[in-house]
């Protein structure tokens, strides 16, 4: 779900080269603009996804971080082929999640099986994940006398994102939470996170420099449906006043200014330009939180300083991104593949330092790396525009319909691909590298999963 400030930082690519499509098994957009290049343009666009490169998706930095609890491939995970389609897309990535989420053992492989399969998920040992959870990784914070649960960064990376996913996946407030010897409900994780939460309207990085790119999307989930638009504000613990409708706008305004970088699309449509790159990989997951977050205001209710027509632009700007975002993650794969053994190198010095001793990177690093930024792109923005369509928040054209189930296709393809590695050799290699494929198909599940009589948030 994320990263916080304090956590250790390491490289990760993007999306396939497409001269290799049919070993990546993503869309064929990048190959395409190679070869419409021609020989006297490909000097320009290397120059120009090197450039990307160095500020984009490969050089991001980390989104989560990995406590694993338990030694992980007791059983292997056979690859196996299927046809690219929705019911085999979510056969491969329910696969993958419930596998390794198993296999991993700890807070944010469990939080996004949770996101992607809903309540009934269970671990090895038949535990609910809920439960898990919830008694294993929440603690105690005591700010002027008074005594509160919360789930510290180190777990849950995103403050309050446990607490929304909860909400989110129908979690009931009397769920237990166990800190020690002392028992709290979801309705006093609720609470705490009211009294914990500090926003300064004046100034929206007071607090944490890095609150918007790391923390808003989920407090605004949170918040909205927490305290409605005829409730909106309470007292914290340090005697400060919280206003969420504030929150909301102010939130937005600074998102705004990053959407704005990105600049027309043209036709055939660009990637993205180099200095939006360089903004939005500050941002978790390339900013598809932030979607997700200011929609599920809007749907709890909040309408401030024109919201509605706001909130209608930002869908525009991510189904405008969706073809983008693809084009910029060819561009950089193939800029990675050009520096490959370098970069490859850089990656594994980096899995050697976290495990504390040397193993050499399963071959089809590149490959997969490129399928896992293309799932956490596709799918993150999937889940985002899915959820308005599921909540009709606002209209959408024809075009824009057609443009979103292209793009849906498009990810079951990368999808059922991922299933057919063996993904084992990753997980002995570098258990954190298959943590954030987790991550990337929760998110990813959810977004096919929405619309469907199997959506997660109403299983049982």
């Amino acid at each position: 779900m994320g990263r916080s400030r304090n956590q250790e930082k390491w490289k990760e690519p993007g999306k396939g080269e497409k001269r290799r499509v049919e070993q990546a098994g993503l869309p064929d957009t990048g190959r395409r603009r190679i070869i419409l290049a021609g020989a006297g343009g490909l000097g320009a666009l290397a120059a120009v996804a090197l450039g990307g490169y160095k500020a984009g998706w490969f050089g991001k930095k980390t989104n989560t971080l990995i406590t694993p609890t338990a030694t992980p491939a007791s059983v292997p995970l056979p690859p196996i082929k299927l046809t690219a389609d929705r019911a085999n897309a979510i056969r491969a990535t329910t696969d993958i999640v419930s596998h390794y989420t198993r296999e991993i053992n700890n807070a944010s492989s469990g939080i996004h099986a949770l996101r992607g399969i809903g309540r009934p998920f269970t671990l090895k040992d038949g535990s609910r994940i809920t439960d898990y959870l919830c008694s294993t990784f929440a603690a105690e914070k005591e700010i002027n006398g008074q005594r509160y649960v919360y789930f510290p960064r180190e777990h849950e990376v995103h403050d309050n994102s446990f607490l929304k996913t909860f909400l989110e996946a129908g979690v009931s407030t009397d769920q237990p939470i166990i800190v020690r010897r002392n028992r709290y409900t979801l309705s006093d994780l609720i609470n705490g996170a009211k009294a914990l939460f500090r926003f300064d309207p004046a100034d929206i990085r007071r607090f944490d420099p890095e609150f918007p790119e790391d923390h808003l999307p989920w407090c605004l989930i949170a918040f909205s449906r927490i305290a409605p638009p005829d409730n909106p504000s309470w007292v914290n613990a340090y005697g400060e006043k919280i206003d969420v409708n504030e929150l909301v706008d102010l939130g937005l305004t600074d998102f705004e200014s990053v959407c704005a970088k990105i600049g027309p699309s043209g036709s055939p449509p660009a990637g993205l330009p180099i200095q939006f790159r360089e903004t939005i990989t500050k941002y978790s997951c390339y900013g598809m939180h932030a979607f997700y977050g200011f929609f599920s205001a809007y749907r709890n209710g909040y309408r401030v300083n024109n919201y509605e027509k706001r909130t209608r632009q930002l869908a525009s700007h991510l189904i405008s991104r969706l073809e983008r975002d693809i084009i910029s993650l060819d561009e950089e794969t193939a800029a990675a593949r050009q520096v490959g053994q370098q970069y490859i190198a850089r990656m594994e010095a980096s899995a050697n330092s976290r495990r504390g001793g040397s193993s050499t990177p399963p071959a089809e690093l590149i490959d997969v790396l490129g399928l896992k930024n293309f799932i956490v792109t596709s799918g993150h923005a999937l889940e985002a525009l899915n959820f308005a369509r599921l909540h009709e928040l606002f209209p959408f054209t024809p075009g824009q319909i057609s443009e979103i189930d292209r793009h849906e296709l498009r990810l079951f393809e990368a999808l059922v691909r991922l299933r057919s590695f063996n993904l084992d050799k990753f997980l002995k290699w570098d258990s954190k590298f298959v943590n954030d494929l987790v991550i990337a198909e929760g998110h990813a599940l959810r977004a096919i999963k929405l619309l469907g009589p199997d959506n997660p948030d109403l299983a049982q």
